[in-house]
């Protein structure tokens, strides 16, 4: 990847030829965003970024929205260099809607990070993560399936704590008081 690094706000973007598209999105400090010739960068409103994060692209990464990513967190979609005579493998990284990644988090190539799912502080995430799960480790594994939960009216949600809808609204309850007009 090339090009030289420019400040931006609270980014700092290496830009060698690449398409970087952010939404609503809030940073809490120095974001670095590094997209090689070709590749995209995308992240989805109403995400959280904390301070000294790492996203670097020469392929696509993309962050849903509704995400929490914690401070020192590297993602990326390439491992940079080949080995010997054999190229680089770049492939596309996704974290989807809602996930939340703790601090000290380091998504791999490759990856997809399901939907509503949390990667545990310091994890290591090389594989896929299911969506709607707690993973952890390193290297990642699932310690936990988010189930859905019955809600103050007994009807059943799946965890979304990102959509607006997802609060329910109470049913009124009328009461009859006998009084005539």
């Amino acid at each position: 990847m090339q090009g030289n690094w420019e400040r931006i706000g609270p980014l700092l973007v290496n830009n060698g030829g690449g398409e970087i598209l952010i939404g609503d999105v809030q940073f809490q400090g120095p974001l670095r965003l590094q997209v090689g010739k070709g590749a995209r960068i995308e992240i989805g409103d109403y995400t959280s970024i904390n301070y000294d994060v790492e996203i670097h692209s020469k392929v696509r990464v993309v962050i849903g929205g509704y995400c929490l990513i914690g401070w020192k967190t590297s993602i990326t979609d390439t491992d940079y260099h080949g080995v010997g005579y054999n190229p680089p493998k770049d492939m596309p990284t996704t974290v989807e809607e809602g996930a939340w990644v703790g601090c000290h988090c380091i998504i791999l190539k490759g990856v997809t990070v399901g939907r509503g799912s949390v990667v545990s502080s310091a994890s290591v995430v090389n594989k896929d993560v299911p969506p709607f799960t707690i993973v952890g480790g390193n290297p990642a594994k699932v310690l936990k399936e988010i189930e859905p939960f019955e809600g103050k009216h007994g009807q059943i949600y799946e965890y979304k704590w990102w959509d607006p809808s997802f609060v329910p609204k109470p049913k009124p309850e009328f009461v009859r008081t006998g009084i005539r007009a």
